[in-house]
């Protein structure tokens, strides 16, 4: 199962982010290069790889 991340930000545009296990949001945030304050919305989508 993959797991992948939505931030929506306040501009508009949206990063998309795997999560890898145990991997803190602050990372997650580095990673996508955006800080809280940027953040609209979080998505969680949860993708089953037996489809």
């Amino acid at each position: 199962m993959n797991q992948i991340r939505i931030f929506t930000l306040r501009d508009g545009t949206k990063r998309k982010i795997k999560i890898e296990e145990e991997m803190p949001l602050q990372d997650e945030l580095k990673k996508a290069g955006i800080t809280e304050s940027d953040i609209f919305q979080m998505q969680l989508v949860i993708q089953d790889d037996k489809v």
